[in-house]
């Protein structure tokens, strides 16, 4: 009588999910299931790292953006990644590393379909939290780097359509740690100049109050919007 993989050790289990590194396996059965959901974190960072470099002993420059995008990378996985690759310095990590779209799951309200390790995508970190309008955590990404002007300004279009001057400022300007005055001397973030359908989107959902912001800072109307704007 022939004996399915229900029947092996959990140890030979893993062995043979490090070997195949398939995200279906333990969906074949009830009882995988059971076991990988309770793998241990050594496991889960073998496997993970399997995934990302299966044929090569360098470490990607982008290690830390595709590590993240398993789900099943908590804190403890993530220290023992870290720890068996000393050679991926985390001085610079807030240069290279993206966040992934599931972090921020909950921020979203919208039924979105998940996979086994989510591709991130440019400021959709900063603009789910402008459209959560989680001031701390857009402060943290702010200051880890996070470009405004990413994907067409998406960010600052999503901050206009909820028609928040401060939080349109807050992602154009750079601010002080210490007061909310805004350094001298340093640029903004972005030229809105160079993104003329930030007017028009401020425009059309009538906040004036953005308009006069933008057009401060370089946006120029064309006639049409003249004449919007003297109505």
């Amino acid at each position: 009588m022939s004996l399915g993989l229900d029947y092996l050790p959990v140890e030979l289990l893993y062995h043979i999910q490090l070997l195949a590194l398939s995200e279906h396996l333990p969906l074949t059965s009830r009882h995988l299931k059971n076991v990988f959901d309770s793998s241990p974190n050594s496991f889960r960072a073998q496997y993970i790292t399997h995934r990302i470099i299966p044929h090569s002993i360098d470490w990607p420059p982008n290690l830390y953006s595709k590590v993240l995008r398993y789900r099943v990378c908590t804190p403890p996985v993530l220290d023992i990644i870290c720890t068996r690759c000393p050679q991926a310095s985390a001085t610079n990590l807030h240069l290279m590393t993206e966040l992934p779209k599931h972090l921020f799951r909950r921020l979203d309200t919208r039924k979105r379909p998940r996979s086994d390790a989510d591709e991130p995508l440019p400021g959709f970190a900063l603009t789910m939290a402008v459209h959560a309008s989680f001031i701390p955590l857009i402060h943290y990404l702010l200051e880890m780097g996070a470009n405004p002007a990413a994907k067409d300004a998406i960010a600052i279009i999503v901050a206009i359509r909820k028609k928040d001057l401060n939080l349109v400022r807050m992602l154009v300007e750079p601010q002080q740690k210490s007061s909310s005055k805004r350094w001298r001397g340093i640029p903004d973030r972005m030229r809105c100049s160079e993104f003329p359908e930030l007017l028009k989107v401020a425009m059309k959902v009538d906040a004036r109050d953005i308009v006069n912001y933008l057009r401060e800072k370089g946006c120029v109307p064309d006639l049409g919007m003249i004449k919007w704007l003297s109505s």
